[in-house]
């Protein structure tokens, strides 16, 4: 099985690394190395298309933007990449209808929107700025970072949480073009930073990771509306060294949720309650230094992508007994921050 690894690799081994997981023997074999002009911050896949947020690697403004590659019998080619004149992004998603592309802009808080054409990016639409700042001590939000995008299960809107606002932005969008909606727009508890938000299979339930304050809080959603009912820390209550949450995931039968740790450098494991949509921590298990991301496949194995380590880890998961083991299994990769898979 291929998996997509993005790099924040230092000069050329920056890129995207096509790792071969074979699920008989345990092992993570770098097959391919894809070199990029920008750090691929953020991967998604779709209809057999590799889409990339790009973060600047040039001193000049002439970098950034997203990329576009074909996945051909596993391997990847090029589409196009579409600078954006040095304009970083963190995160995308795909119009429902696949003619619009949505890319987070941390760093200037900034919501922007593309079109496609053929599985190209075709042109920039326009991007909405976001406003606000919040309490964080450590400077993370002394203005707005928009830091995930996605659409609502329905469809109805196109959200983008922002950490540095503690904020999530609803937007009715037509033809690519956003419109705010305040009266649906979600106001975060104020120091929590919110990075990444999933939804329950059903729909019913919003799971917000929050990087700054360490937590999920878990959203019910009635008419559009969302009405937190949990709130639960994702590292222990006596560590008191710094830890920064990150990547949020759900298993495909919805039954176990993850989260992932840097600084306390740990995989949370929750288990779901589907009717409440509560959580109920199980426990954590220890990683290498910094994982960013992992993924979940086939709700049987973990890939976690470990930054500051240069380090993917393979875990095994028996969701049925709810173990999840660290393996032995590992491979060399530069500074890993996003783990794609083809689905």
């Amino acid at each position: 099985m291929n998996i997509y690894i993005a790099s924040y690799g230092k000069g050329e081994e920056k890129g995207i690394y096509i790792v071969d997981l074979d699920q008989a023997k345990l092992t993570l074999t770098c097959k391919r190395h894809v070199a990029t002009p920008d750090f691929p911050s953020y991967m998604i896949t779709d209809d057999n298309v590799l889409y990339v947020a790009y973060k600047n690697a040039s001193a000049k403004n002439d970098g950034g933007g997203l990329g576009s590659f074909s996945i051909v019998h596993g391997d990847l080619i090029l589409n196009n990449n579409y600078s954006s004149s040095g304009r970083s992004y963190t995160h995308l998603c795909i119009s429902p209808d696949q003619r619009y592309i949505f890319a987070a802009n941390y760093h200037i808080g900034a919501t922007a929107a593309y079109a496609l054409k053929h599985k190209l990016i075709d042109h920039k639409i326009g991007a909405v700025r976001h406003q606000g700042f919040g309490p964080d001590l450590l400077k993370r939000q002394t203005g707005p970072h928009v830091h995930n995008v996605g659409f609502t299960p329905d469809h109805k809107f196109l959200y983008a949480v922002d950490l540095g606002s503690d904020k999530i932005v609803m937007y009715r969008y037509q033809d690519g073009h956003l419109v705010a909606d305040e009266k649906h727009s979600v106001n975060i508890i104020p120091g929590s930073g919110p990075r990444h938000m999933i939804f329950s299979k059903d729909g019913r339930y919003a799971y917000l990771v929050n990087e700054i304050a360490n937590s999920v809080m878990v959203f019910k959603i009635n008419d559009d509306r969302f009405s937190l009912v949990q709130n639960v820390s994702c590292i222990p209550h006596h560590f008191k060294g710094f830890s920064a949450a990150a990547a949020i995931r759900m298993t495909s039968t919805g039954d176990h949720l993850m989260v992932s740790n840097r600084g306390h450098d740990s995989i949370c494991l929750y288990r779901v309650n589907k009717e409440s949509g509560k959580l109920s921590l199980l426990y954590m298990v220890h990683t290498a230094k910094g994982p960013r991301d992992f993924n979940i496949i086939d709700d049987q194995y973990l890939v976690v992508a470990c930054q500051e380590d240069n380090k993917l880890q393979l875990m095994t998961f028996d969701e049925t007994n709810e173990k999840l083991l660290m393996t032995p299994y590992e491979c060399a990769i530069p500074q890993p921050v996003c783990v794609t898979l083809n689905d």
